[in-house]
């Protein structure tokens, strides 16, 4: 399971297969547009995509009265979230509004909230700060849209900064670390809906075979690739791995679930807030670090696109483990979640974002997460 990073990553069988671009070659184009829509989700047919309705600009007039900011000036925020979020300027103060674009789901918004609030209460202050209704509620729902309004962050009204540096590196590691402290063994009274998005690494059962084929064969028919088998063979081969954790062995620990710099804003190098807690669950940390690893590059060119870059997917590993250590097992296990995290958000997001991040999970693959994990490791 270990691989060797200088042969590339071994299989059940012992043999290294090296994952070029002889096949799922991208023959089509690809842009930032092209993503807003994903392919019909074949285990949530019937959801839409807030973003794409004609009230999307829309905040209906009974939302600002639940949250006691009647006649506010209110603008559309480009945040580049998934979701919907609207600057609220009233008497009361300025806030962020967020209207979510998950799933018709009350405890998605009610676990959230829970999260958030244990972070505050074990000291986390750089978490959103969720504002209750005139109920006292953390949430309003208008028809089949959940709103949440949260105390205004100023950093957070322009665009991220999104400059990599070893101080940023380790700061980025620290916090991470603090969120999995405070949250560790956490057991929130909300569920988290059954959708891909929410899906945890000891959950990735068969059905992920069959949703890496579908979604293969919609960049095939749109001419993107060739024949989708990098796609296929890549998710069938990391399905076998995480099979393999014995998870029994893994604390588990509050995970931001996106924790990359596009969510993260510094003051110098400093973290001074963490965004989009809004697909937060409770799992192994290593579903975090297998992501936080190629999110924090210089490589990413000013972009939040994911790296396979070893230098500082070790930093950020290094500096994490002397904040908060992780176990022989856990160490040993690694290098499976960094393979994995990739290919389970393309799979979760069903769209076309497995063209720009293909080239990188071939390298994780062929060697890097590996060899991220033996420069790191004490």
């Amino acid at each position: 399971m270990e691989g060797d990073p200088g042969g590339g990553w071994q299989g059940l069988d012992g043999s290294e297969p090296e994952f070029a671009n002889d096949v799922g070659v991208p023959v089509g184009t690809w842009s930032n547009d092209a993503m807003l829509n994903s392919f019909p989700d074949p285990y949530d047919a019937d959801y839409v995509d807030v973003r794409t309705l004609p009230d999307a600009e829309d905040v209906p007039a009974e939302v600002l009265a639940a949250y006691g900011v009647e006649g506010a000036s209110v603008t559309r925020l480009t945040t580049g979230s998934f979701n919907i979020h609207f600057k609220v300027e009233s008497s009361r103060g300025v806030f962020d509004l967020r209207r979510s674009n998950r799933p018709i789901n009350r405890s998605n918004l009610l676990y959230e909230a829970e999260f958030l609030s244990r972070l505050h209460g074990k000291g986390f202050t750089a978490a959103p700060d969720p504002v209750a209704t005139r109920d006292g509620d953390l949430n309003f729902w208008t028809g089949d849209s959940g709103w949440t309004l949260f105390n205004w962050v100023e950093e957070a009204s322009g665009p991220p900064n999104l400059t990599v540096t070893e101080g940023r590196i380790d700061s980025a590691a620290q916090t991470l670390a603090a969120i999995h402290e405070a949250t560790a063994d956490f057991e929130p009274r909300s569920r988290r809906g059954d959708w891909p998005i929410f899906s945890k690494p000891e959950e990735w059962v068969a059905r992920w075979a069959h949703r890496s084929d579908t979604l293969a064969q919609h960049l095939v028919d749109e001419g993107h690739v060739e024949d989708g088998e990098d796609l296929r063979r890549l998710s069938s081969l990391v399905t076998k791995q995480i099979a393999e954790v014995d998870f029994s062995l893994l604390q588990r620990f509050g995970c931001h679930g996106d924790y990359r710099m596009k969510n993260v804003r510094f003051q110098g190098d400093d973290v001074s807030t963490v965004f989009d807690f809004d697909i937060a669950m409770m799992s192994t940390r290593l579903f975090d670090l297998g992501g936080a690893v190629t999110r924090f590059s210089p490589m990413a060119g000013g972009t939040s696109a994911p790296q396979a870059d070893v230098e500082p997917g070790a930093r950020l590993l290094s500096v994490y483990d002397q904040s908060l250590p992780l176990t022989d097992y856990e160490w040993k296990v690694l290098p499976v979640f960094i393979r994995w995290r990739l290919i389970r958000d393309v799979n979760a997001y069903f769209d076309r974002w497995w063209l720009p991040v293909a080239d990188t999970v071939r390298s994780l693959f062929n060697g890097a997460a590996n060899e991220m994990v033996e420069r790191a490791r004490p």
